[in-house]
Parts: structure tokens; C-alpha cells; sequence
């Protein structure tokens, strides 16, 4: 068996009078900080919605922007040294670009072309020449776009 003890009801009526004047001064009090606080935020919505039009209203005044130019495309033998660096982040030297590639790498006329190509891939901001003779692919990802023939 469960026995409950029996809870007290307070009757309004029955509520000491400081009391009810201190609630109801809270009350008023709180109701009066949301009504500020709505119109504060009504203020803050308006001015945000004239600066949405002001700003919509100014990228309308400017001229389009030209479209990007396409990045020229690669000859088949750029695109293949860019290739091969890829697979090679921490680098190449010319002579190892050749063996990669399957030329000959004992030629100096071949070894000194694939020099060249590196150096025009530096040149043209696609690869890295961060000691003499070592070549890196550029990690900005625009040869990806130069790989793939896109612009």
C-alpha cells in the first residue's frame, strides 16, 4: 500500500500579496524585453532585406564577367612528361624523366630535349624546379585540367 502525502493547493486569493506584485512585475518585465526584442529584430530583418536589394541592384549595374580563357592544349610529349611527374611526387631529374618515358636515356640530344620540355613545364607554371635539375609536378591542380584537354 502506497501512502501519499497530501499536497497543499495555494488558491491565488491565498498568495501573499508582495508575491504576487514581485511575479507580477516579472512578468510584466520579461514581456516587456520581448516585445523590444521583436521590434529590434523587425528593424535588423528590414535592414537586411534593403541591403539584399541594394547589393542584387549593384551586381546587376556590373558588366558579366568575360569567360575564362581556355588553357592552350598541351602537345601529346608535355602531356606525357606531366604524366610521368605526376607519378613521381618527389620528383625527376631529366635523365630518370627518359627512363620513365622509355626513351633513351643515354643520348644526350634526348635527354637534353626532355630537359628542355621540363624546363618549359616550369615556364609555363605547370611544374616545380626546386633544385637544379629536379623536377616537380606544380600541386595547384592545373595541370589536372591541361591533362585531361580541359580548360
Amino acid at each position: 500500500m502506497s501512502s501519499q502525502l497530501p499536497v497543499a493547493r495555494i488558491v491565488p486569493s491565498e498568495l501573499p500579496e508582495p508575491l504576487l506584485r514581485h511575479l507580477t512585475g516579472l512578468h510584466d518585465a520579461a514581456r516587456a524585453e520581448v516585445d523590444r526584442l521583436t521590434a529590434e529584430l523587425e528593424t535588423v530583418q528590414q535592414q537586411l532585406t534593403r541591403l539584399e536589394v541594394t547589393r542584387q541592384t549593384l551586381l546587376d549595374l556590373l558588366p558579366p564577367a568575360p569567360p575564362e580563357p581556355d588553357r592552350p592544349q598541351l602537345p601529346p610529349a608535355y602531356q606525357d612528361l606531366l604524366a610521368v611527374l605526376a607519378q613521381h611526387p618527389g620528383g625527376l631529374h631529366a635523365r630518370e624523366a627518359c627512363l620513365a618515358l622509355g626513351l633513351p636515356h643515354t643520348h644526350k640530344n634526348t635527354v637534353e630535349g626532355i630537359r628542355a620540355k621540363l624546363k618549359r613545364l616550369v615556364s609555363r607554371d605547370l611544374a616545380t624546379e626546386p633544385k637544379p635539375g629536379l623536377f616537380t609536378i606544380k600541386a595547384d591542380g592545373n595541370q589536372q585540367k591541361t591533362l585531361s584537354g580541359g580548360g
